[in-house]
């Protein structure tokens, strides 16, 4: 055995990489882009294939189609990203697995990097898929082995979810020191095994159903989830959130009140929570960030005639939204067990230390001077037109959009004021990463649905606010070698968009006036790809 000191996304990455994974696919974002980035790294040395994939969408079904191939293969996605994978998945969950098919779920409570405080795990309850939080960096590399061989066991993908604070924990990692070999089973070609059709539909859910069953009892002895500790009153603390827990009470062991540690967020293992309820009077349920623990765990109490009283965030016990701070749980230990003695320190004042860093990287960034070009040329017509945006570098501008929603949503949203008659022009700008992620169907249903919207795609080379990922109008992949090159221009004019101009980033001064005067006084539809160099300094 050896030893590093690894943050949350690298153990995460080494156990990958113990697990003999040979497909990594992501969409940039995070957190779990840093798992990616260090893979990256370790990536031609064990001839593991990556890549930054156009969207979520298709890096789930380059990851499906690594597994049917009898690879192994992870997935790693934000909170948002996952709702982009949702439609394979819900198919994906009816076909059993080949190789084992982990999905590394990144979700942002506070909305560090995203544009919403969501909470992906009430969606594994559709989805029927075996969700697994580790509660630190060690259980971490430990877990990604166990999800891939479990995945395999049961022929099903697994989900791992961390948060951001997580991928900041830095600890010692014990790892085997063993060399990487891939994993194979071989080409699996069943017939109707990964084919899901409506005469077969039923029969897979009912079969889905069974595994989770199978899946219930093995959460149950899951060495991740476990009790300790005594008394009538009990704490429960689901993944992250339990390390948070054990800070706050000075990682020593639970006195004067039981402690569950749930690690297994879907199946639950229900008779281990049920055991849990019948010798406590109350619990206190810590998770981040929706009531997802809690209201299942009331669920079971009633199934089950326990009358154990339940807290947590839907009794305002523990705040329900934004990230869950060691602050705020010692506040509702200590409401709910006035006498526990609990660590020095984790106040309220102290919350800025545990927020992420904030810098002036972006100051010298150009999208405002791109927005005043664009609003001074429409002054000049008597014009104010409506703004949509797409998240990405335009969310520092926030104040100056008239709406901005998920990525790719630009072009739809600003087509579907115009249709209506807004009484302005409306003006889509969005990045070169959201033109190749989600943009393109959108064009092409403006141009097919005749639109007049002005589109403004702004490439300046690179997912910048998720880590200057490559796109595929770069000419460089994952690792960083030569690959095709495609052009926004070109694919914008096949498309069928008729005006397509093209601006450098020495002309936004003196051509980009006249540029966008020109397209607002045209009624038609309209594509303005503007070249700029990003000025952010790292």
């Amino acid at each position: 055995m050896v030893s590093k000191t690894l943050n949350g996304d690298q153990a995460i990455a080494y156990g990958a990489l113990a697990s003999g994974i040979k497909l990594v696919t992501s969409y940039p974002g995070s957190p779990s882009s840093g798992t990616v980035e260090t893979i990256i790294d370790l990536a031609q040395k064990h001839e593991i294939y990556v890549e930054w994939s156009g969207n979520e969408k298709i890096a789930m079904e380059m990851g499906i189609g690594a597994s049917i191939a009898g690879r192994r293969a992870l997935v790693c996605v934000k909170s948002v990203g996952m709702n982009v994978m949702v439609d394979p998945l819900m198919v994906l969950n009816l076909t059993p697995v080949n190789g084992g098919l982990v999905i590394l779920l990144g979700d942002d409570p506070g909305a560090y990097g995203s544009q919403n405080d969501q909470d992906t795990r009430p969606l594994v309850s559709m989805l029927e898929i075996p969700m697994l939080e580790p509660a630190d960096p060690a259980e971490a590399y430990l877990m990604t082995q166990e999800a891939f061989n479990i995945s395999e066991r049961y022929r099903t993908a697994v989900i791992i979810r961390i948060t951001r604070s997580f991928t900041q924990q830095l600890e010692s990692v014990p790892m085997a020191d063993a060399p990487y070999r891939a994993s194979n089973l071989g080409l699996v070609r069943e017939t109707l095994r990964f084919v899901p059709v409506p005469r077969n539909a039923v029969e897979k859910h009912r079969n889905l159903h069974n595994k989770i069953k199978s899946l219930g009892q093995w959460a149950d002895w899951l060495a991740y989830n476990r009790i300790s500790g005594s008394g009538i009153k009990g704490v429960v603390g689901a993944g992250f959130a339990y390390r948070k827990l054990l800070d706050v009470i000075s990682g020593k062991p639970a006195e004067g009140f039981r402690l569950l540690k749930l690690s297994c967020l879907y199946p639950l293992p229900e008779n281990l929570i049920v055991g849990f309820l019948k010798d406590c009077k109350e619990i206190l349920v810590l998770e981040e960030n929706e009531p997802y623990v809690e209201t299942h765990i009331k669920a079971m109490a009633h199934d089950h005639g326990c009358e154990t009283r339940v807290f947590g965030k839907q009794s305002n016990h523990v705040n329900r939204e934004g990230e869950l701070f060691r602050w705020q749980i010692k506040e509702a230990l200590s409401r709910f067990i006035p006498d526990i003695d609990l660590a020095p320190g984790y106040r309220p004042e102290d919350a800025a230390q545990e927020l992420p860093p904030h810098d002036n990287k972006c100051a010298a960034c150009n999208y405002g001077d791109i927005l005043d070009i664009l609003e001074a040329a429409a002054e000049s017509l008597n014009q104010k037109p409506v703004i949509i945006g797409d998240p990405g570098c335009l969310a520092t501008l926030a104040e100056r959009l008239d709406a901005k929603y998920a990525i790719g949503s630009a072009v739809g949203v600003a087509d579907g004021m115009s249709k209506v008659g807004v009484g302005q022009r409306a003006v889509a700008i969005f990045g070169d990463s959201s033109f190749f992620h989600t943009s393109l169907p959108a064009i092409c249903n403006a141009v097919y649905n005749r639109s007049n919207i002005v589109m403004v795609v702004i490439d300046n080379g690179a997912a910048v606010t998720s880590g200057f990922q490559p796109t595929p109008g770069v000419g460089l992949d994952a690792l960083g070698r030569a690959a095709p090159m495609l052009n926004i221009a070109e694919i914008s004019r096949a498309c069928g968009v008729k005006q397509v101009h093209t601006v450098g980033p020495n002309d936004l001064d003196t051509a980009l006036g006249p540029l966008f005067k020109n397209v607002l006084r045209r009624r038609e539809l309209a594509l303005i790809v503007v070249k700029t160099v990003c000025n952010r300094i790292d």
